[in-house]
């Protein structure tokens, strides 16, 4: 329940979703384990697990979802060598090469073979979405996980208009402009972790962790020209997190006073705290961005 990174995106529209016809969209799709032959799959799972009973989770205007993975282990190593031993096999006995289609055939063979015995992995990967200021958020680290679930939720609707939050914004001016400046925008503090680089996208690259960003050993990096790429914040003693030129926002802590906001909740009343603690964090993420727009401005003056 407690977002760790965030990719962000924003609706081009408003958008007001009913919950019983949100639900139904999602039973469209809603997670299946994998068949005999499946190499994975991907649905809508239960958004407060098994303290709960849909696959939506509506409260205070937002929307708690979770997708959930499986995923067949099959190391392409062992594919790899049982092919070159079949391939080796049929050279020798019918003294002839093995071309790259019948290679091929055979390694769909082995992996139709070896499918139903492999073993399983799961992940499952939580999303809200902001109705009231038109944020979707997807607890992730990798651009590439959060389309998917993107895509699964577009299928699941029918549409979904929305962009990533930060595109417009050119983040590397502003990370440098703050860090050069030593001076963050109010309500934000300038961290301990960082990270530099030449103008060059292949150029050197300048990792620091518990660092004292402000020395003058940063500024002589600055001077010489290169990029903030990366930028610790802690947001009002209350969020520490990481700020990257691609609009990610990774590594979110939150403070002690925060997370034990919701421990006098008692175990029994699992749903209950499960809900409190997702408006609880909703809420923090939503101000924290709030904030962080405002911050950098209209996109469009970019």
């Amino acid at each position: 329940m407690w977002f760790s990174n965030l990719i962000c995106y924003r609706f081009k529209q408003d958008v007001s979703y009913n919950q019983d016809e949100f639900e139904k969209a999602l039973e469209l799709d809603v997670f299946r384990p994998c068949g005999s032959q499946d190499m994975s799959t991907f649905g809508w799972t239960k958004a407060l697990g098994k303290h709960g009973n849909s696959l939506s989770h509506f409260s205070q205007n937002s929307i708690l979802l979770c997708a959930k993975r499986e995923e067949k282990v099959l190391p392409a190593a062992v594919i790899n060598d049982m092919v070159a031993e079949k391939v080796e096999l049929i050279e020798r006995e019918e003294n002839r090469p093995v071309k790259k289609k019948e290679k091929d055939e055979l390694k769909e063979n082995i992996l139709s073979t070896l499918l139903p015995q492999a073993f399983k992995k799961s992940s499952l990967q939580f999303a809200f979405i902001d109705q009231a200021n038109g944020w979707v958020i997807v607890n992730s680290a990798s651009f590439n996980k959060a389309e998917e679930l993107l895509a699964l939720l577009r299928k699941s609707l029918g549409t979904l208009p929305v962009v990533p939050a930060f595109a417009n914004y050119d983040l590397d001016v502003f990370l440098t402009d703050w860090l050069t400046k030593f001076e963050a925008p109010e309500g934000f503090a300038i961290g301990t972790d960082a990270e530099l680089q030449e103008p060059d996208d292949n150029g050197a690259q300048v990792k620091l962790k518990q660092h004292d960003l402000s020395s003058d050993e940063i500024k002589s990096h600055l001077e010489n020209g290169k990029r903030v790429t990366k930028l610790a914040f802690d947001w009002r003693e209350r969020v520490k997190f990481i700020l990257q030129n691609d609009g990610s926002i990774k590594r979110l802590s939150y403070a002690d006073a925060l997370k034990e906001q919701n421990a006098d909740i008692p175990k029994e009343d699992m749903a209950v705290k499960l809900d409190a603690d997702f408006i609880l964090v909703s809420e923090e993420i939503k101000e924290l961005l709030e904030e962080l727009t405002q911050s950098l401005g209209d996109s469009s003056d970019m």
